[in-house]
């Protein structure tokens, strides 16, 4: 994008705008490269940080714009460094900030850091520019994690080693025992309550935990224990 040439700006944000409006906005969104805008280092609230250069340009004007518009972040900008680590471009005396990573709002909470390396060799007069960025795992999500956390609760059962514990789960298994009905014809709901006994039994004797390591315990109920 060239500075100066408003038609290359205007038909290089049209396409890009209408590249990202095909694409699903829950998805994690990065757009890296050569954008020839400096930001600035002045704020602007949920777009832009303190950590650019002094100058902003019209290019930069219009990548502000633009952010705005589309709800994107400058995230590079939000990452403070040396200027040794900062400046992505030199060239004939003069550094600049032009390179940037720019994110939705879900992607910019993973990003880490980003800053510059210059011990990299690459026969161009811009720096190369890295990004940390910390993807949580594909099954951790807001649908499945309380599904999760339940899989992840396991009987206390090294406590049935002390004597006394296993009397007291015993006992218990026998009080729920003697308040179910007798004579329960329905094999299926026969079992259901057998279940539910065993269960509070060793919830109220063993109690329960989450697990915090790899050391196996058993769990509260699955499809080895139900065959």
């Amino acid at each position: 994008m060239t500075e100066g040439r408003d038609d290359i700006s205007e038909e290089f944000y049209e396409t890009l705008q209408k590249i990202l409006d095909k694409v699903n906005k829950n998805n994690y969104i990065m757009l890296i490269g050569d954008m020839n805008a400096s930001f600035g280092n002045k704020r602007v609230a949920n777009i832009g940080g303190t950590n650019g250069e002094a100058t902003l340009n019209s290019n930069g004007r219009k990548l502000i714009y633009f952010c705005a518009f589309k709800n994107l972040k400058i995230i590079k900008t939000f990452f403070k460094h040396k200027e040794f680590h900062k400046f992505t471009r030199e060239a004939r005396g003069h550094k600049s900030i032009i390179d940037y990573f720019i994110t939705n709002m879900k992607t910019s909470k993973v990003i880490q850091d980003i800053r510059v390396y210059r011990s990299i060799e690459m026969d161009s007069d811009h720096y190369l520019l890295c990004a940390e960025v910390n993807f949580p795992p594909r099954w951790l999500n807001k649908g499945n994690k309380k599904a999760l956390l339940k899989q992840e609760e396991f009987f206390k059962v090294r406590w049935l080693n002390d004597e006394s514990i296993r009397w007291l789960c015993t006992q218990r298994v026998k009080l729920h025992l003697n308040k179910t009905k007798e004579n329960e014809i329905n094999i299926e709901k026969e079992w259901k309550n057998l279940q539910n006994i065993l269960k509070s039994a060793a919830n109220e004797s063993l109690g329960t935990r989450k697990r915090r390591n790899r050391r196996k315990y058993l769990k509260i109920w699955n499809d080895q224990i139900k065959q």
